[in-house]
């Protein structure tokens, strides 16, 4: 593990993507007060221009709290997956689109970027990045009924790309879950529990690609903490492996790893629609007018552009 963990440390998700839960937080709560000064501000000049200043009361009484942009980027982290099912590309498109998509929003809000054009753009780059590329035309050919077009996505991919600050390799647990499997069949005598409990610890990962584990741990740490919680369940003893690959002392700052990264994955709960309904119509009255297409504001700046919406939640 030493040596996957000293290639992982050279890799820009190391360097540039690691956070602790009290800095990313933080981080989630500037970006949001920082959103909301700027949603004022253009609300301002839009009024000056038609002198309708009811929207400034109705944003105030609807401004989306951190919690909020983070319900409803999470909404969106789901229908990326529903979308890969759709389109049935691998876990790690699915993953790799999953990734981008909240560090996108590390640097961005909802207020000027809606989740769902950008959850679009995010699928279609990751298919690129995991050599599962489709043509523009097959990828918005079965969301026809959503009216998404061609540009939809491809206005908001170079956008995105840039906000990933060009970071696009992303390094996701399955394969080093792969490798624990591969190396643990030494040392679990029951082979068929191994094999279910890896195919359970996939699972988990699946789950855990949508909590902040990634921000938090190295995938190789996230990989042995799913085989820890599938092995619960499965009766797998695999601390014979770990106490065959750690002295004590690695232990002892291992464990409490696997711990947290198995009650993040306990933890995690999925966002209704319901509840991301409740979100997007606040969204809707306190979308930043400079980046919305339907505002006097964005008009006066864009005339030749046509309003397209990609506000509802669906």
């Amino acid at each position: 593990m030493s040596d996957k963990r000293e290639l992982f440390e050279q890799s820009s998700q190391f360097r540039h993507w690691r956070y602790t839960p009290s800095s990313l937080s933080a981080l989630r709560a500037a970006n949001n007060q920082q959103g909301i000064a700027r949603v004022r501000q253009s609300l301002l000049a839009e009024s000056s221009l038609d002198g309708n200043s009811a929207r400034t009361a109705e944003a105030e009484n609807n401004m989306l709290t951190p919690a909020d942009e983070l319900g409803l980027i999470n909404y969106y982290l789901q229908k990326i997956r529903d979308y890969a099912t759709v389109y049935k590309f691998n876990s790690t498109v699915k993953a790799t689109a999953i990734t981008f998509m909240k560090r996108f929003y590390l640097h961005n809000v909802v207020f000027d970027y809606p989740p769902k054009g950008i959850m679009l753009a995010c699928l279609y780059l990751a298919t690129k990045v995991e050599n599962s590329f489709v043509k523009i035309d097959d990828f918005t050919k079965p969301l026809a009924r959503t009216k998404v077009t061609n540009s939809d996505v491809l206005d908001y991919e170079f956008v995105v790309t840039q906000s990933l600050q060009f970071d696009l390799a992303v390094h996701h647990p399955y394969r080093p879950a792969y490798g624990f499997f591969l190396d643990m069949q030494t040392y679990v005598e029951d082979i068929t529990v191994l094999q279910k409990t890896y195919e359970l610890a996939q699972k988990y990962i699946d789950q855990a690609v949508f909590t902040d584990l990634v921000f938090y741990y190295q995938p190789a740490q996230i990989a042995l903490g799913a085989i820890k919680l599938a092995a619960v369940e499965t009766r797998c003893d695999v601390d014979q492996y770990l106490t065959s690959q750690f002295d004590a002392r690695a232990l002892e700052s291992l464990y409490p790893i696997l711990d947290n990264v198995q009650e993040e994955i306990r933890k995690y709960q999925p966002v209704s629609m319901k509840e991301a309904q409740v979100i997007d119509r606040k969204l809707i009255l306190c979308r930043n007018p400079e980046k919305n297409p339907s505002s006097s504001l964005y008009k006066s700046k864009n005339p030749e552009v046509p309003y397209v919406s990609d506000s509802d939640s669906d």
